[in-house]
């Protein structure tokens, strides 16, 4: 987009920047939004307007405010899915809940639905029994289960790897970890 003329420094001892604001946000918004605007204030023109109406009406159209009942069915939607980090589920669940206008009922709300929200039945049990959880510590014990739910599944995978490695033979002298191909013959039990 080509500029017209030069904006200089503005000098608040010389410039009378309340004047300007109109004229200033009107020559630097571009065609597209000057038109946009016009038609939005219709019967007035846009240069008629304060400046706190332009960005009131252009903030109104470009920024719509949410419905409320469709932000809290999109929350009360919100579960966690399989296989999905607890952590990534509560930045989910936050996320669904920033247009919900809960107010002081933030905490709560996002604590219950946080535990009903659970895919696994044993953490839920264990949230709902303990007496005064608020959402930060079901969070960091959902989290602190999960990380050491991981790190087990790691290890178990590692030591069913190396079990496949082990006992190839008929022979306990096959302990060593190696894989037997079907035309090696081991020593003691020739197999």
């Amino acid at each position: 987009m080509a500029l017209f003329g030069v904006m200089g420094e503005f000098k608040p001892e010389k410039d009378p920047w309340s004047a300007d604001k109109v004229a200033t946000l009107l020559s630097v918004m571009g065609a597209t939004t000057y038109g946009l605007l016009r038609n939005l204030a219709q019967p007035n023109k846009p240069k008629d307007k304060t400046f706190e109406e332009i960005v009131t009406v252009l903030k109104g159209h470009f920024e719509p405010k949410p419905l409320l009942v469709a932000e809290r069915f999109h929350f009360n939607r919100c579960t966690q899915k399989a296989n999905q980090p607890v952590a990534q589920y509560v930045v989910e669940l936050k996320q669904c809940a920033a247009n919900c206008e809960f107010g002081a009922n933030l905490d709560a709300s996002l604590r219950d639905w946080f535990v009903s929200g659970m895919q696994n039945e044993a953490c839920q049990r264990r949230l709902l029994s303990k007496n005064d959880l608020t959402f930060a510590k079901a969070c960091d014990n959902m989290e602190t289960a999960d990380r050491e739910q991981r790190q087990l599944r790691g290890m178990k995978s590692e030591t069913d790897t190396s079990k496949g490695m082990l006992f190839q033979g008929k022979c306990r002298a096959h302990t060593i970890k190696r894989n037997w191909s079907a035309k090696e013959k081991h020593k003691i039990c020739d197999s």
